[in-house]
């Protein structure tokens, strides 16, 4: 008998009663969350964008000063490491811009899904705060 009264007091606990339902905490803000997350992985690109412009601004005086003594011989690896770092650094400019940060989130907060690319790349370390 006891097992029944057990086994009854468990499906009573179980099944919702008209009455005592319960309502759920919203969840902590998990669009600034991700919010967050999406200016974290923008500000990482956006700094290594300048680098790789720095390189090419750097080869670039290279190529200048070592055309200007007239050593020929390390103009065509200075003209290759220009373009590539210049390509690389537009390209991660132009990806991941301030405007392009700012228009991703603002659709985000208004119910939009993220980007594929954008969501691809979140990791666990953009969603804490970096010290």
């Amino acid at each position: 008998m006891r097992c029944i009264g057990f086994m009854g007091g468990l499906l009573l606990a179980v099944l919702p009663l008209p009455g005592a339902a319960q309502t759920l905490l919203p969840l902590s803000h998990p669009v600034r969350d991700s919010a967050f997350a999406v200016h974290q992985l923008f500000k990482k690109h956006r700094h290594s964008a300048e680098g790789a412009l720095g390189t090419g601004a750097a080869s670039i005086v290279g190529m200048i000063s070592s055309s200007a003594r007239g050593e020929y011989d390390m103009v065509g690896v200075n003209a290759l490491l220009t373009v590539v770092s210049t390509v690389i650094g537009l390209r991660q400019a132009l990806r991941y811009g301030a405007d392009r940060e700012l228009l991703i989130v603002r659709q985000y907060e208004q119910g939009w899904s993220l980007p594929p690319e954008v969501r691809r790349r979140l990791r666990d370390k953009h969603f804490r705060a970096m010290n």
